[in-house]
């Protein structure tokens, strides 16, 4: 595959979301990516949701790599495992902290055999601090960072957000590799790269730390306290966006919607004046935007120079126009399974742009051509290998 990071081999022993989603991104940029699977096959392969009966999860999070069946249990299973981390530029795990090393694959135990070697471990809670050995998952990072607790339901109850940190902690490793690549460019050294779930919540919320720390409410819910109106309306026939940043926008807005009077009220002369009243601002642009139709709503508001869209549903989204003619919404042809909707790569660059050019692998599709073609071995130690059942 060409693109940006050609040439380069990633070794990726991961599961699920995480993991899984930082060898694609890698795949996406035309790294070679070699994911090693258990001899059952990675656990998202038996996770719904399923699309002619096989798991759009695995397909989604897997797409541009090889599938090698390796028996990590197995002490040849390990051999072969090592043998490919020694070809590698890089490794991608997001196994619990622990898990590799007693396997005898962890970092040290690598670079070792390739001092070169960059390895990427993604976890809840990262491998040192006295959370390191707790078992983490998005929902688990989500309450314990505090974005679970600031994105408040109207009952009090704290809300997880269904768009996972496994995708934003996969970038920032993806991030981390990159940088690593470029240190190793100029010193020839590898190194370990530690991303935590909780971390990047962390991150994700810093802005909500400012608002507590000032004696905001940093629990928003849909509100973006920065300005006011940042929030979603309900409409008559559905639910809409209104974003105004600056005074004379509010004050365009105010005079569209007929309520000119109000740019005097002193609860609204200012943005610092409106994000104190926003309940006064909410119920003025609720009693407008209840009556109307959300393609009114967001006419109006736009024509006054502010930003607004209909909350969309998923169906709408898989038709937007805008997003087929970028390529992130397409189908491709999967095997016996057919025509198969996917998201394609939000890598847009000039000369290099990211691809998708396959869904995740038939599981093992790969294991003869990496072992004979990338290892070298021969026919007859591959026999020897699944008679041991270190290879399936």
């Amino acid at each position: 595959m060409s693109g940006s990071l050609s040439g380069l081999r990633v070794l990726e022993s991961s599961v699920q979301l995480a993991g899984p989603y930082c060898g694609r991104l890698l795949g996406e940029l035309g790294a070679e990516v070699i994911k090693v699977e258990p001899p059952d096959g990675e656990a998202s392969r038996r996770s719904p949701p399923f699309f002619n009966g096989a798991s759009l999860s695995y397909l989604y999070w897997n797409a541009n790599k090889r599938s090698v069946l390796l028996n990590l249990k197995d002490r040849s299973g390990r051999e072969v495992f090592l043998d490919i981390a020694k070809k590698s530029d890089v490794v991608v795990s997001n196994y619990r902290p622990g898990v590799m090393e007693r396997l005898g694959l962890g970092y040290n135990d690598l670079k070792k055999l390739n001092p070169r070697i960059i390895y990427a471990s993604i976890t809840g809670f990262g491998t040192f601090g006295p959370l390191s050995s707790n078992a983490g998952y998005d929902m688990i990072a989500q309450a314990m960072s505090g974005l679970a607790d600031a994105n408040m339901c109207p009952d009090g109850s704290p809300k997880i957000n269904s768009m996972s940190l496994d995708y934003s902690s996969a970038m920032m490793a993806v991030i981390g590799i990159l940088a690593a690549l470029h240190h190793r460019e100029r010193t020839g050294e590898g190194q370990f790269i530690d991303i935590s779930l909780q971390d990047v919540g962390l991150i994700y919320g810093q802005h909500l730390i400012g608002q507590h720390l000032c004696g905001m409410n940093y629990r928003s819910g849909n509100r973006r306290q920065a300005f006011a109106p940042f929030n979603v309306y309900r409409t008559k026939d559905g639910h809409a966006v209104i974003a105004i940043d600056e005074d004379r926008r509010w004050e365009a807005f105010l005079s569209a919607i007929g309520r000119g009077e109000a740019i005097k009220d002193p609860r609204f002369a200012d943005v610092k004046s409106r994000v104190k009243n926003y309940d006064e601002v909410d119920r003025l642009i609720l009693s407008w935007t209840s009556g109307l139709e959300t393609d009114e709503v967001v006419r109006v508001v736009k024509e006054a120079g502010g930003a607004s869209c209909a909350v969309r549903t998923m169906p709408q989204v898989m038709t937007d126009e805008h997003l087929r003619k970028r390529g992130m919404i397409g189908e491709i042809d999967y095997a016996s399974i057919g025509k198969v909707p996917y998201v394609g790569s939000s890598l847009k660059m000039s000369e290099t742009p990211g691809r998708v050019e396959s869904l995740g692998p038939v599981m093992g599709a790969d294991t003869d051509y990496v072992l004979k073609e990338v290892l070298g071995y021969t026919n007859e130690r591959l026999k020897d290998l699944r008679r041991a059942g270190a290879v399936a």
